[in-house]
């Protein structure tokens, strides 16, 4: 009779941790399962995010290496800015719906060209585009103002396609940017307040960078002198006079882009020497049946650049 008390009284204590058991295995899936749709949640918000930060800044936020407060420090960038030319004529003659979709189709490439240099896009004004290489990452100052630079020739090569694209949506517009580049100390980081900031940069270079891009002509890649010095050996320039910004005391040098060197062109072409806003043209002795092949393409090499330069 104990015994059969006893093995009762188990088998109660038994049906108990079973129905705990069970308890604990049901609730825990509806944690993992809420804990699954919360994780979906903090995904999409992120994706959300993502569309609206510079991969670099999104990188370092979500990783928790960035200061999320108020500050800021002094670094040598090199910034880009660019418009479309014409784009206010355009926006008085295309419907919005036609323009916006035009208009997202640019800065979409221009984006994708931007973050495949590396460069942190800093805002879109319109059609303008503000970029700056060096910050929140930093490689060196040539790598940046190379980036920069190539970044901006590739940019100025894809609007051709695009201009395809514009046509077939009804805007028969002559698709070409102008773009301005300079290297300097700005300062950088967080601005605002504790509720709302923004990452961005400010300071004497961001003025001339804005002033270069206004002032060249369609087409063109307009650089200051300390953009050219960092990238001399690998850019083919032609200079283009100087310019006066406010703010700033001295003179502006300027140098249009004309196109990435290849290793040839690296060197010093012997026919042609820019000095100041001039140039020099060794006299050319051309022969038809004695002059070689590579002394004909520097002889060609330096008459391109010094007819570019006469323009």
């Amino acid at each position: 009779m104990d015994n059969e008390k006893v093995l009762e009284e188990e088998r109660a204590k038994y049906a108990e941790l079973e129905v705990l058991y069970q308890n604990i295995i049901d609730h825990s899936t509806e944690i993992e399962n809420e804990l699954l749709e919360n994780n979906k949640k903090i995904q999409m918000y992120l994706d959300r995010m993502r569309r609206y930060l510079s991969p670099q800044l999104y990188e370092m936020i979500t990783g928790a290496e960035v200061e999320t407060s108020i500050s800021h420090q002094r670094r040598k960038l090199t910034i880009f800015f660019s418009d479309i030319v014409g784009f206010t004529t355009i926006t008085d003659s295309i419907e919005p719906e036609i323009l916006s979709d035009c208009l997202n189709q640019y800065l979409d490439v221009m984006s994708s060209i931007a973050i495949k240099y590396g460069g942190t896009i800093d805002k879109f004004i319109g059609d303008a585009i503000m970029i700056f290489f060096g910050a929140p990452s930093f490689e060196n100052d040539k790598a940046h103002a190379l980036n920069c630079v190539k970044m901006a020739i590739e940019m100025r090569d894809s609007l051709p396609a695009l201009a395809e694209y514009w046509r077939k949506s009804g805007i028969n517009h002559n698709l070409t940017c102008r773009i301005g580049i300079n290297t300097g100390y700005v300062t950088v980081g967080n601005f605002g307040t504790n509720e709302r900031m923004d990452y961005t940069i400010i300071g004497g270079p961001v003025n001339v960078a804005s002033r270069l891009e206004t002032v060249a002509n369609a087409g063109e890649i307009l650089i200051s002198n300390a953009t050219k010095s960092l990238v001399d050996e690998y850019v083919n320039t032609v200079p283009k006079g100087e310019i006066l910004v406010k703010g700033v005391h001295t003179p502006i040098e300027t140098f249009q882009v004309i196109g990435v060197k290849n290793d040839q062109e690296k060197k010093e072409n012997p026919f042609l020497k820019f000095d100041g806003d001039g140039f020099l043209l060794k006299p050319l002795h051309f022969d038809k049946l004695s002059t070689n092949p590579e002394e004909r393409r520097l002889m060609q090499n330096a008459l391109e650049k010094a007819l570019a330069a006469l323009k």
